[in-house]
């Protein structure tokens, strides 16, 4: 999503005049990322910028065939709108998420507050007895099909002039302070005015070859699709549970998954789905707030990564004091797919004018990596 963003950005800016070249290892995307996600987007966050990202995703999405379109044609978004509520179960996570919404209304973005009464009412199936309350978004937060989501932004750029090529990037040589030439796996080399690293859970690597550091590391995240023998006849928005469990309807069936208790760094190519999440993790927690989950089936399930910011969670965009022309746009921790858009925006306009022009991510550089300095986020699903 990231470069093909990036790709697309610059297509369709009149006043870049140079080439474009997309380097892809995976021409399927079959370990991409991308197509791993949940499929879902959200103005809940905790960081200003994040929600600004997200709303501007909230914006291309609800325009996303004039946006992406060719010929007349685009792929079919199938956006779903039903609201992220994040769940408290006392008095001190109430008063959080409260505390939280004001920030986030400010900031634009719809959410309301909601006590165990509102809850039950509007989502009768909710054993409400188990929670303080809880906050909820409006209907532009939902969930969409990503692979139609990622094609049509991919297949704009190419028809705008990009070039993709199947190949990995495995050197990049540097020179008086800038990247010039970039060494493909294939033997060719590509001299270079800008490079971008958007490598998702192999960025670090890509930083390694100009000899900048990375706090981004992989961390495995297992999607479950289950049925439930019951069905809810209501709205299931994308639920978060105090206990780190989410889920949401996926379309006849529901989506879910955990952050897992052992949190650690896996291998770039780790990609197996931890099964025994579901009963040992999950399904407890499912049981508890929606009785009706307490006779489920796994239909389906797909291990995934998160490109993980371990300083502060945050996307790493723009260039280092050490190179202007390398750019990072990684470290996303979860958030890429919703923000690609956004970040593909913003790297344009760096190389375009050397300036971020709309949202100004300035505070999401590199400058606060190399000086240990986070910027937090802690809506974290």
């Amino acid at each position: 999503m990231t470069g093909s963003s990036v790709a697309y950005w610059l297509g369709e800016n009149p006043d870049f005049d140079g080439t474009v070249l997309v380097v892809e290892p995976d021409w399927t995307y079959a370990s991409a990322q991308t197509t791993r996600a949940q499929n879902s987007i959200r103005s809940q966050f905790t960081n200003p910028l994040n929600i600004e990202m997200s709303m501007f995703g909230m914006d291309f999405i609800e325009h996303f065939h004039g946006n992406v379109e060719v010929d007349g044609e685009s792929p079919q978004l199938n956006f779903r709108g039903t609201g992220y509520l994040f769940l408290a179960d006392d008095d001190e996570a109430y008063e959080r998420l409260r505390a939280e919404s004001v920030d986030q209304l400010a900031a634009g973005a719809e959410v309301a507050m909601m006590r165990p009464a509102e809850l039950a009412e509007r989502f009768p199936y909710f054993d409400t007895s188990q929670v303080t309350g809880g906050r909820l978004g409006g209907m532009r937060e939902g969930s969409f099909d990503g692979w139609a989501f990622f094609q049509g932004i991919r297949t704009r750029a190419l028809h705008r002039g990009a070039v993709y090529v199947k190949d990995a990037v495995v050197g990049i040589d540097v020179a008086a302070g800038r990247a010039r030439t970039v060494r493909l796996a294939s033997g060719r080399t590509v001299d270079a005015g800008w490079v971008v690293n958007a490598a998702g859970c192999h960025a670090r690597d890509v930083a390694a070859m100009v000899g900048l550091s990375l706090p981004v590391e992989p961390r495995a995240r297992t999607s479950f699709v289950f049925d439930c023998r019951r069905p809810i006849d209501a709205i299931v928005p994308l639920t978060i549970t105090p206990a780190g469990v989410h889920f949401r309807r996926e379309q006849h069936h529901y989506m879910c998954g955990a952050v897992p208790d052992q949190d650690d760094a896996v291998a770039v190519d780790d990609l197996v789905a931890r099964v025994d999440e579901f009963e040992e993790l999950i399904w407890p927690v499912l049981a508890r707030y929606v009785p009706q989950f307490d006779e489920v089936r796994v239909v389906t399930s797909w291990g995934g990564q998160y490109d993980w910011n371990t300083l502060d969670h945050n996307l790493v965009i723009g260039p280092s004091a050490e190179l202007e022309n390398f750019l990072f746009a990684n470290g996303f921790s979860g958030h890429g797919l919703q923000q690609g858009p956004a970040a593909g925006r913003a790297i344009s306009e760096l190389i375009t004018y050397g300036a971020f022009r709309t949202i100004d991510l300035s505070p999401l550089g590199y400058h606060r990596i190399a000086s240990g300095s986070p910027i937090r986020e802690t809506a974290l699903i």
